[in-house]
């Protein structure tokens, strides 16, 4: 190594001149191969990075410009989803959510302000998409108001074995799980045959009930077609309502044993009480 240096010192200028050029070319060389790896890669993380860019801007444009198409509703049974939409806050729902489950409605945007506390700005935009019913709308006579208690004028009933769970709405304490769990366990039972029935239905109270005769009855028959205790089969008892798995099966006995039952009255010897029996009679018969 000694050797070396001590060699180049020894040359002239234009040796040395030339070698470190040659040096100088190589290490350009040397680099100028490494920046040729690295540009295309450089080069095509970039276009990536460019079109990825502009896929986010076309769904970000795509998001803005997108209507969310929203039908007029009542506010009384407004969704989390819809009242996200909105704008309306988790906290103002569920303050209209408690305010529900009292069993009272808000019957003006007013009256939705006051129980949500929604911003005047927020109240304008929402306003136009309330839609409540008719017999607020429209003040019509036959349904209670819940901040109403002025008397109203005689009241014409409708048949409660025909309404539908929307006719039942208006009824103070009713909502919308309510009124459809009334006409399933009717359309179960096919039909209303006493006014007792409706306490069978879960989560009325006797409030509401009492509410409900005031502007329903049971103006049509329910639409039953008896079978006959002695000849029915077990498939046929078993359609029957009020009758169990096992009730059947000991009725069955019964009437094997006893032959003719001559009246639904003798069913208390196996137990039955005469509510049961009552039951009964709405979906069974003799034949004289």
């Amino acid at each position: 190594m000694k050797q070396s240096i001590s060699g180049f010192s020894q040359w002239n200028k234009q040796q040395r001149r030339g070698v470190l050029g040659l040096i100088t070319c190589c290490i350009l060389l040397q680099i100028t191969y490494s920046m040729i790896d690295i540009i295309p890669s450089t080069t095509s993380s970039q276009e990536n990075f460019i079109a990825f860019q502009k896929r986010i801007d076309s769904l970000k444009a795509q998001e803005k410009s997108k209507q969310y198409t929203l039908n007029p509703f009542n506010p009384n049974f407004i969704s989390d989803y819809r009242a996200y939409i909105l704008g309306i806050s988790a906290e103002e729902l569920s303050r209209l959510q408690s305010f529900r489950e009292t069993g009272k409605y808000v019957n003006s945007a007013k009256e939705f302000q006051k129980v949500t506390g929604v911003s005047d700005s927020l109240l304008a935009t929402i306003t136009p998409l309330f839609k409540f019913p008719d017999w607020v709308t429209k003040k019509k006579t036959g349904y209670p108001n819940s901040y109403d208690n002025k008397p109203t004028a005689k009241i014409i009933k409708k048949d409660l074995n025909t309404a539908t769970a929307e006719d039942l709405l208006p009824i103070r304490g009713i909502g919308e799980k309510l009124s459809e769990r009334i006409v399933r366990y009717r359309e179960r039972l096919h039909g209303f045959s006493s006014r007792k029935q409706l306490n069978e239905v879960y989560g009325l109270s006797e409030e509401v009930i009492t509410e409900v005769w005031k502007y329903f009855d049971l103006l049509t028959p329910a639409q039953i077609s008896k079978v006959d205790i002695n000849l029915a089969s077990k498939k046929e008892l078993s359609k029957v309502p009020y009758l169990n798995y096992k009730e059947v099966e000991s009725l069955l006995i019964f009437r094997s044993e006893k032959g003719i039952i001559h009246s639904l009255n003798e069913l208390q010897s196996i137990g039955y009480p005469d509510e049961k029996i009552e039951q009964l009679s709405w979906y069974l018969k003799i034949e004289k």
